[in-house]
């Protein structure tokens, strides 16, 4: 089993599709270990060095690449060569080797993703996808080179960066070598994509692969729920990665627990050259390609999220048996993700106004209210929103009153609405923010759409 990370630092800024450095690790644990213990005669240990070459240097192309990378080692089975720097590197350089052949067959094998591209000799000597082991390279990534020509979407050439002894090697080297593969993969079909789709889902792609919840990324995620469900945050949390979460929805709810699904989403988010310059050339993206993947359950990308938002609340302290499929282990993760409450108060008579974290657009607040001393024996809602086409809002409440419920739509454009408290004497609103019009995630702002709840004991 996977040991995966639980830090929940910040993060600086990095390039797509890239696991980078949040924090300050120890060095040389787990896999790595054996190969860094001090020789038997007092001698320097072999791998107390720094790589000639600093943390992003460009590798590919340089006249001086077998000075710098002396030693490889091919696969038996595929087009794979990981090379390395010293000779002493040699066994770790094997356990990289196997964990992308692992990574490989998990994604094209089990999730049916495309094998990612070899580089026709752009990078490393011949066709072979290469795997640089680089010491000190501390952000483990998969970079891109040119595109097969032979094809009219924007496929791309990868390879891969990995340091073993850094954060992201030791006991977490067999799930970031995984997790890269996953970006080798997208590269094959579809390399400017929305960027939070890489990280969402490649972490999914994870969690399937390691049979658990990864605690840290829905910690941040579950933390922002205001945000846009696509948002970009530029790497600042661990949000895309988290986002993750809302895949896991579609696999349990739409495509009977069956990961597959990924491939095709994938799949249908082909398009032609040009969005590198112009991402609102990005057509189709990844919504589009849920559309069409969701239109025979009559749903859509967009008609997903209110839904999305009700299974959002069923973690933390209220995680269920009929929400997500649970995997074997980290359910203890999924109950420690907790959703940050827009408000948290007693149901009294009044206006609850959410302005400064209001959602944007596919962005949810959760309002809880409570019955108390102040509260009236009947309490109503009803929604006060300033002007706005563009957008509208879905309230619901849970959790649901009744066995078959797992909460109800609150139709606040009729006027106030009963608001009924469960045996807890506590009550959850739900408001989400949703486009009157086609959405596309590539154009979509980082506006907020504040609103107020007003709580009487009137109709």
């Amino acid at each position: 089993m996977l040991s995966l990370l639980s830090s929940t630092a910040p993060k600086g800024p990095r390039s797509r599709s890239s696991r980078l450095l949040p924090w300050l690790a120890c060095l040389g644990l787990g896999l790595a270990a054996p190969g860094c213990e001090p020789t038997d005669d007092g001698n320097k240990d072999p791998l107390d060095y720094t790589h000639p070459l600093e943390e992003g240097t460009p590798i590919c192309g340089r006249p001086d690449f077998n000075q710098m990378f002396p030693y490889s080692i091919r696969s038996e089975t595929l087009p794979v060569l990981v090379h390395y720097y010293k000779e002493s590197e040699r066994e770790t350089a094997q356990q990289v080797l196997a964990f992308v052949e692992k990574g490989w067959d998990y994604h094209v094998n089990r999730l049916g993703m495309r094998p990612g591209l070899t580089d026709k000799g752009e990078c490393g000597p011949d066709d072979a996808f290469d795997v640089f082991v680089w010491k000190g390279h501390r952000s483990c990534l998969v970079n891109v080179l040119s595109g097969e020509p032979s094809t009219w979407w924007d496929d791309r050439r990868g390879f891969m960066v990995v340091d073993p002894w850094g954060p992201y090697g030791g006991p977490e080297l067999e799930e970031t070598v995984v997790h890269e593969m996953a970006h080798a993969s997208q590269a094959a079909d579809d390399w400017y994509e929305a960027p939070h789709t890489f990280e969402m889902s490649a972490v999914f792609a994870d969690q399937v692969y390691a049979d658990r919840y990864i605690k840290t990324y829905f910690d941040d995620f579950q933390a922002h729920p205001d945000w846009a469900l696509d948002r970009d945050d530029k790497y600042e949390t661990w949000y895309m990665y988290g986002s993750s979460m809302y895949l896991l929805y579609l696999k349990d709810r739409f495509f009977e627990g069956n990961p597959q699904f990924l491939s095709r989403m994938w799949f249908g988010s082909r398009n032609p050259p040009s969005a590198e310059n112009d991402q609102t050339l990005n057509e189709p993206d990844f919504a589009d390609a849920l559309d069409a993947m969701l239109k025979d359950q009559n749903s859509s990308y967009v008609e997903t999220v209110p839904e999305f938002s009700r299974w959002r609340w069923y973690t933390g302290d209220h995680v269920d048996d009929r929400h997500f499929h649970h995997f074997k282990d980290g359910l203890d993760n999924l109950k420690a993700a907790k959703l940050a409450l827009a408000a948290q108060q007693e149901a009294r008579p009044g206006t609850i106004s959410i302005s400064e974290n209001a959602p944007m657009m596919l962005g949810t607040s959760y309002i809880e209210l409570s019955a108390g001393a102040s509260t009236p024996q009947k309490v109503y809602v009803s929604l006060n929103v300033p002007s706005d086409a563009g957008r509208r809002f879905v309230v619901q409440a849970v959790p649901g009153l009744t066995p078959d419920s797992d909460g109800e739509f609150l139709d606040l454009a009729s006027g106030p609405q009963e608001l009924k408290f469960a045996a807890d004497q506590k009550r959850t609103l739900i408001v989400t923010a949703l486009p009157t019009g086609p959405y596309d995630p590539d154009l979509r702002t980082e506006d907020r759409y504040p609103f107020s709840i007003v709580v009487s004991d009137k109709p």
